[in-house]
Order: structure tokens, then sequence, then C-alpha cells
């Protein structure tokens, strides 16, 4: 059985363990520009919230859109920046807040979006690290989610941070909206607690089931957001060719592609999608596939090939728990399969294609009085 090592032998390796400490200090840090955020969307009769990036950026908005529903009653909605950029942003009006997230700054497409909705009139929140990027000037006001340094290329403290960010938004709107103070979910003792026992339950699942080649993670709500963020791990830090879908989808689509040999991850808690998941469970099962539980309830838990447990936690707390043992799964199948995790492939093309990229301000010619592009 391959399991991860005493002595950290990567970036990944050593930044798992800090995000305890990522998020006290998001919540510290943070508070001040999430009231000035709030207020400047109150005084503008704000109606519209949009969270646009890609990657665990856009992992983080789906967080947000379960949020900011159930805490303030506000509809969010995550969008990929491309999305935004060339096709829906002519939705867009002065009533609309727009958090464009990326992480270095630089994303082409996020800046883009950027530039697209300040065109439409929309407030346009540049949540960055990078202070001098192209992104802070294009926007009307920054977020500064340098928390904490990361030199390893599959993320964990920036989505941390940008998840909290969005759950304090959530829960100040929530306060501006008159529903009472929503408790404030943001359990960096928690994390903490649990970053050990999570990487001792990962090294704990038997090598067979990593060894396959097809993996799908699913979820519903706060579950799918986070199952895309682990889909994304895997094949960041282990070069495996994951999937991610929604519960209910899953069930209509991707599980037509299950089998023998393939590895179903379902990110679910207590709470409103347990039920489906037992039956997913159950059905992936009869496939002769091998079923990975993320989650607190036994009897999820007592259906799956495998389980990681998460510790007593509301489902609002879900992914900030659910992220850690996703990044020690990512991390022990690269170790097993020979990987090194801070070497992304491909990684010569993909950041040109999302830093070099051009923007619509290039190839077309935006008449921002009119809203069209062409």
């Amino acid at each position: 059985m391959t399991t991860i090592a005493a002595t950290p032998t990567s970036w990944l390796e050593r930044e798992i363990p800090r995000q305890g400490e990522v998020l006290r200090r998001a919540t510290e840090v943070l508070a001040g520009p999430v009231d000035g955020v709030v207020r400047e969307a109150e005084s503008r009769g704000a109606d519209d919230w949009v969270v646009t990036g890609c990657g665990d950026s856009l992992f983080a908005g789906l967080c947000a859109e379960v949020w900011f529903a159930r805490l303030a009653g506000r509809r969010l909605r995550a969008v990929p920046a491309m999305e935004l950029s060339r096709y829906l942003y002519e939705a867009l009006t002065p009533r609309s807040v727009v958090l464009a997230v990326s992480h270095s700054g630089s994303t082409a497409r996020v800046v883009e979006a950027a530039r697209a909705a300040r065109s439409r009139g929309a407030y346009v929140v540049a949540v960055t690290a990078n202070a001098d990027s192209e992104l802070v000037a294009t926007a009307d006001t920054w977020i500064d989610n340098s928390v904490h340094d990361e030199r390893s290329n599959c993320r964990t403290a920036s989505f941390q941070a940008v998840s909290a960010l969005m759950r304090m938004l959530a829960e100040r709107l929530s306060a501006a909206a008159g529903r009472g103070a929503a408790r404030p979910v943001v359990p960096a003792g928690a994390v903490q607690a649990f970053l050990q026992d999570a990487r001792s339950q990962v090294d704990a699942i038997d090598g067979g089931l990593l060894t396959g080649d097809h993996w799908v993670f699913t979820g519903a709500g706060l579950g799918y957001a986070t199952a895309q963020y682990g889909m994304a791990k895997m094949y960041e830090a282990a070069t495996v060719p994951a999937h991610g879908s929604e519960l209910e989808q899953m069930i209509h689509c991707e599980i037509f592609t299950v089998r023998a040999g393939s590895t179903v991850v379902i990110v679910c808690p207590r709470g409103r999608a347990l039920s489906r998941a037992l039956e997913l469970a159950e059905g992936v099962a009869r496939l002769r596939a091998s079923v990975l539980a993320i989650t607190d309830d036994d009897e999820l838990a007592g259906r799956c090939t495998a389980a990681v447990r998460l510790p007593g936690m509301t489902e609002e707390e879900l992914p900030f728990l659910a992220a850690v043992p996703l990044q020690w799964l990512a991390l022990r199948v690269a170790l097993s399969r020979g990987q090194d995790p801070d070497l992304v492939a491909n990684k010569e093309v993909n950041r040109p294609l999302i830093d070099d990229s051009r923007q619509w301000r290039d190839e077309y010619r935006h008449d921002a009085a009119a809203g069209t592009a062409r």
C-alpha cells in the first residue's frame, strides 16, 4: 500500500496542513473589505450578483450560489468567465455586482469578463492576490485574497480563502436584508483539527481502489461544488482523467460510462441530498464499480466501498472540511503512480493559453452605450 510519506516531498504536501491558518487569517483580513462591498452594493440597489472565474475560483462561486440563497435569500450566479465575457454580460445592468476572481489577476478571460461587465455599468470587484494586475486596474474595487503564500500548482489556500470570502458576503447580506445575522461558518479550528485525521483516513483506503483511470466526482448543492474541486485536484496533482457531475445529472447521464474499474466519489453530508446519494451508491455498486464517500453519514459510508468520515458539522461547513481529504486523496494517488504532484501536466500549453490569450477588445469594437459587441 502506497502511503503519504511522513516527511513532505512536495509543495502540495507542505501546504495542505496550513489551511486552518489560512481560514483564520481570511476571517480577519476580509471582514472589512466584505463590509465595504456590501455597503456599496446596497447603495446601488444591487439586485443581481455574479461570480465569474475559472477552475477553483468558479467552484468557490458554486458554493456561493447555495450560501447566498439559503442565508440571504439572494440569487447569485456562478458563471464561467468565457460565458460571461462573450455572451452573458449583455444581461448585466448598473444594479449588477460582479465578483471577478483570479488568484494571479492575469487570467485573460477573467479580465475580459470584468471589462465586459464594466461596459454594462456593473459594479466590478476584483478578487486577486496581485495588486499590480490588469484585473485590479479594470475593476471598480479590489479585495486582496493573498492570505497565504502558495508555491504548489495544485492550489489549496486560494480555494479556501475565496470560499471564506463568499461565505462572509452571504452572512453580511443576510444581516443587511434583515434576516438576522447568520451564524458565522468559516470553521478554521475544525479544519485544523481534521487535517491529520483526514490524512490517516485517506492513507487507510485500499490501494486497489486508487488504480483505475475512470473517476467521477459527484454531489449536490455544496457537495457538487466541492466534488468539482476534488475532480480538479485529481487531474492537476495526479494527471488522472477525472470528471465531475451534479448528482442527479450523474444518474441521468454519466452513469452510462460507469463500469467495473470505475471509481465514483460521492461528496455528500447529512442533508437535503442524502437520500439520493444513498440510491446512487447502491446503483453504482450493482455496476461493480468502486464508490468512495466523503461524508459524515454512517449509512452512506456503509453502502460504499470506502469512506472518509467528516467530523460533526453543519451542511454549510462542507466545502471547507471536505476539501481537505480530497486534497490528500489527489496527493496519494499521484504518489502511488510515481507522479510529481507539483508538476502539472501540459502546463507549457495550459499557462500561455490562460495568460496570453487575446481579449475581445482586440477582436471587436464594443459599443458600451448600445451594449453590443461586434
